[in-house]
């Protein structure tokens, strides 16, 4: 019975041990529900860029609750079409020869309902992968409230952050 309980206690231990560098790492690079801002994480793999977008529905449309009245909900609106066309929203030079695919494209209401985020995932399929330098984001264009947007890049050629505003809206990759 001893020789059981010291075992579980080791295992709980190591467990702990293992479990606690990864919650930290989970938490050091989550981002919290900040207004006017939005985080974009980036990775470069091969041909393929896959980009995950994520920001309070406020910095898009100027609020986060449901819709009150016909101007809200034609804000919106515009924003979901705007979202269907994703190369006008974050582009890769031209010379890479990149076309987006959606991945994913929702918007995640807390249980309140008074906190909103929207999810919005790219992949980027690229003809000459070689020739991928950098990114646009032009969401600041018709976006008054989104100030500035955090990047986390991962590529071939290491790890790097910065951050983008309607004035320096290009990430460089290498």
């Amino acid at each position: 019975m001893i020789v059981r309980k010291g075992i579980y206690v080791l295992c709980c231990a190591l467990v702990s041990v293992a479990v606690t560098p990864f919650v930290f790492a989970q938490q050091k690079h989550s981002h919290a529900h900040e207004h006017g801002k939005g985080n974009l994480e980036i990775t470069l793999d091969k041909n393929r860029i896959l980009s995950h977008f994520t920001s309070p529905l406020q910095a898009l449309v100027g609020f986060e609750r449901p819709p009150k009245n016909q101007a809200e909900t034609d804000a919106i609106n515009t924003l979901n079409q705007r979202l269907l066309s994703p190369a006008t929203l974050f582009s890769v030079n031209a010379e890479a020869e990149c076309k987006p695919t959606i991945l994913e494209n929702k918007i995640v209401r807390d249980a309140a309902n008074k906190h909103a985020d929207l999810h919005y995932q790219l992949e980027f399929t690229c003809a000459k992968p070689a020739a991928i330098k950098q990114m646009t984001i032009h969401l600041f264009k018709d976006t008054k409230h989104l100030k500035e947007v955090r990047v986390e890049f991962v590529g071939p050629s290491g790890q790097k952050s910065s951050t983008a505003n309607a004035k320096s809206n290009t990430v460089i990759f290498n």
